[in-house]
């Protein structure tokens, strides 16, 4: 069964336990209520020691049926003590990566459960299990976690981001906020991580993949540029259209409203900076012997306009 059918069934089986489909998704109580999986959390450094892993490095492990934790099995394990996170060498800002990560674990360890032990029961996790073991408490009895091959690592956090992102609901915020085209994610993103109880590492991922553009990203710094698309005759015709209205005054100190005017009428989904460059470049009248029309309205109504002082220092 593909990662989608999964927590479309995982979410009817919900529903029909009389769970509550809202967000921030109540992970917590789906885990517990579909998996029997109960969440409890520990300093790993204390419980846990490992010549091939270090336990302060781990945001959570599963226990599953029969793999016990302190003689309990179906256990997500949640680490209290968690090392700073590390991405290519550099320890990232707590506020990036710290709220909401222990829901996200959550879900992502209720993805291998879902994945591995109820829609595919004849998969074998003891082909990949770690031991880790603690001197005095499991003296007498290891204890053991299972790590998963790159490829189910990949389904646990599909199945996290469908579960606690998904598209429609992403979408449906993004619409009632207004925003069209690129947008600076700074100026809305404790809104986002609050609505879907998820870290800014995960919106800005989720973001990416669902062609929804944003500006000043930690993670993802990209913007859609439209890389060789040209401006069509009637999008240039659209932006002088738009520049008017500014009253010859420059369109880049006003340029999330410049832009989304321009992406709402158009239905593209630009970035100021181009746009910007597109009427510079209308004024220098690059445009005007493929399309008169541009030529003729430009020479009507961005007359006046001095190219000198329209370049921004």
């Amino acid at each position: 069964m593909e990662i989608v059918d999964c927590v479309k069934y995982d979410l009817e089986q919900y529903a029909n336990l009389g769970g509550s489909i809202k967000y921030p998704f109540p992970i917590e109580d789906f885990a517990l209520k579909i998996f029997g999986l109960d969440i409890q959390y520990e300093d790993f450094n204390k419980v846990f020691i490992s010549s091939t892993y270090d336990p302060q490095e781990l945001f959570g492990c599963l226990f599953p049926d029969k793999r016990y934790f302190q003689g309990f099995d179906k256990v997500v394990l949640i680490n209290s003590n968690r090392k700073p996170f590390i991405l290519a060498g550099k320890e990232i800002n707590k506020a990036y990566w710290e709220d909401f990560s222990e829901r996200q674990t959550i879900a992502h360890e209720a993805g291998h459960y879902s994945d591995l032990f109820v829609h595919n029961p004849n998969s074998n996790p003891e082909a990949h299990q770690l031991d880790l073991f603690e001197p005095t408490i499991f003296a007498d009895a290891p204890t053991s976690i299972i790590v998963y091959p790159q490829n189910e690592e990949k389904n646990a956090n599909k199945y996290a981001k469908l579960l606690l992102m998904p598209e429609e609901k992403v979408r449906e915020f993004i619409t009632k906020k207004g925003i069209v085209g690129t947008f600076d994610i700074n100026s809305i993103i404790q809104e986002i991580k609050e609505f879907f109880g998820v870290t800014q590492f995960m919106i800005e991922i989720r973001l990416n993949e669902l062609g929804i553009h944003f500006y000043n990203g930690i993670y993802i710094k990209k913007t859609n540029k439209f890389p060789y698309k040209k401006y069509s005759e009637e999008n240039l015709l659209c932006l002088i259209d738009i520049i008017k209205k500014y009253s010859l005054q420059h369109p880049y100190y006003d340029a999330d409203n410049f832009t989304k005017q321009y992406n709402l009428a158009t239905g593209e989904t630009r970035a100021s900076a181009a746009l910007y460059y597109a009427v510079y470049r209308i004024l220098q009248g690059k445009y005007d012997e493929k399309f008169p029309s541009v030529f003729e309205k430009r020479i009507a109504e961005l007359s006046d306009i001095n190219l000198e002082e329209f370049i921004l220092e």
